[in-house]
């Protein structure tokens, strides 16, 4: 997300005598489909907009919306406001790329350049609502409601040619194997997350579906006290070969924990190996699988699915509890298409959740 915050449109308001509103004219036609000239704005939405010039974190904002419109206004904002000399009854505000600036409607020259006393109090529009006897709404507004209901109007969105692609506007991903030519793929991340959740869970007698008997000890799974790995093919470190498909390869009731890691995606009938797991594990069991959904394609031996969070609960809808693990936001699913590693994006940007975008989906379920 912008640094300088989200609001990177130019958005001109029309400050009337009893009412803040969208204004007529090019800065508000140029991008802006769903725009409606006139459009009124009241004081919640009005601090949004102007903590969003301002606030690139979404979780910040709603926090600091939260306590503003509960908060007395503030005087700096205030006595902004009360300075502002223009003629005639009516005023403009343009706002972008965090700055907000005043102009006379009439002379068709600038006022004041409040950005200083917006940055530092987030409330100058809020302060010019509220000089027009604007107020909130008498219940709590919901934030996202309100920010989705901005920014399906054009608000709070770059214009048209706004957008600075930058070394992403290619047709080859940054790295074609996931982003392990530089660092940590973006599933690979999640799922290290997902395994630090579960770990004091998986115990007992274990197989782990697609993975290695040693995977005990590089996931740290210390309370299990059998780990054998279970894969389609013969190879060094997997102890049962089989396909999942067929329920004959473990015996019925025997495990107390299996896990698949990046598996149910490569199976044709992922629900049939789900109703498999069931019938391995004894009452009380868990499983624990991770599934990409956002993730190239990738056949080992084949890729059939991408799994989304529904999907997967309805999967394991039968068995006694199911909690759902997601995780990834608009950001981290472009990095994980493109190739792009987890070392390249920051703390804050790959913890973001956003639940229309996962890169990852995980599941712990109970027999």
């Amino acid at each position: 997300m912008p640094k300088n915050g989200l609001f990177t449109s130019m958005v001109a308001l029309s400050a009337q005598p009893d009412r803040m509103c969208v204004k007529a004219g090019k800065a508000n036609k140029v991008g802006a489909a769903h725009r409606q000239e006139g459009f009124p704005l009241s004081l919640d939405m009005l601090l949004i907009l102007e903590i969003m010039l301002h606030e690139s974190d979404l979780a910040a904002a709603e926090a600091e919306f939260t306590a503003m419109r509960k908060a007395p206004l503030a005087a700096d904002a205030q006595a902004a406001v009360d300075e502002l000399s223009y003629s005639g009854d009516t005023c403009s505000v343009f706002a972008q790329h965090g700055s907000l600036i005043v102009r006379d409607d009439r002379k068709m020259a600038q006022v004041a350049d409040l950005t200083a006393q917006s940055c530092s109090t987030r409330q100058v529009l809020r302060a010019l609502g509220m000089q027009r006897n604007l107020s909130h709404d008498p219940e709590t507004p919901n934030f996202r409601e309100l920010f989705t209901e901005l920014q399906e109007r054009g608000f709070l969105v770059p214009p048209i040619g706004g957008i600075d692609w930058g070394q992403l506007r290619r047709l080859i991903p940054i790295c074609p194997a996931f982003g392990m030519s530089r660092g940590t793929p973006i599933d690979r991340y999640y799922l290290d997350q997902f395994i630090a959740e579960i770990r004091d869970s998986v115990q007992g007698d274990v197989v782990e579906i697609g993975g290695l008997d040693s995977n005990k000890d590089a996931y740290g799974f210390t309370r299990a006290s059998e780990y054998r790995g279970l894969d389609i093919r013969a190879a060094p470190g997997v102890a049962l070969v089989g396909d999942v498909a067929d329920l004959g390869i473990i015996p019925a009731g025997s495990l107390d924990t299996i896990l698949a890691f990046n598996v149910l995606e490569h199976t044709a009938r992922p629900w049939q190996v789900v109703d498999n797991m069931w019938q391995w594990l004894r009452p009380g069991g868990t499983a624990c699988c991770m599934v990409p959904s956002a993730q190239r394609l990738h056949s080992a031996p084949e890729d059939y699915w991408r799994p989304l969070p529904t999907a997967l609960r309805e999967m394991f809808s039968a068995w006694s509890e199911q909690t759902v693990h997601q995780y990834g936001n608009p950001l981290s699913v472009i990095a994980s298409l493109m190739g792009i590693a987890a070392e390249e994006l920051d703390a804050l940007e790959l913890s973001t959740y956003h639940p229309d975008y996962p890169v990852a989906t995980c599941i712990v379920a109970r027999k």
